[in-house]
């Protein structure tokens, strides 16, 4: 039989992961489209895509670089980015992060 603290206890449980993803997936949107700049301040880019692990939190983001040039989006670990403001700064230079490969968004 189960009791009924058991079901109050599961039902809290569920209610604090559901919230926790909410949470997450807030702060994934909130930090799309916020500038990334290199460690000597250059703008290289905004962020376009949060990528999430399976808790929620912030894995990697996908870098679309800024300029007529630029090619897709360089994909850069969440824990490389340093708030600074309300944008983030990586610690590479431009000439580094525009020699990274660009991610195929449409490889299969």
């Amino acid at each position: 039989m189960i009791k009924p603290r058991h079901v109050l206890a599961a039902g809290l449980a569920a209610g604090l992961m559901f919230a926790v993803a909410n949470l997450a997936s807030a702060q994934g949107s909130a930090l799309e489209g916020r500038e990334v700049r290199a460690a000597d301040g250059a703008v290289l880019g905004t962020i376009a895509k949060v990528i999430t692990g399976a808790d929620g939190r912030p894995l990697q983001v996908l870098v679309q670089p800024k300029g007529a040039r630029a090619a897709g989006p360089r994909s850069l670990p969440y824990k490389a980015l340093s708030p600074e403001g309300d944008r983030f700064v990586i610690p590479l230079s431009k000439a580094e992060f525009d020699s990274m490969p660009a991610v195929d968004l449409e490889a299969k």
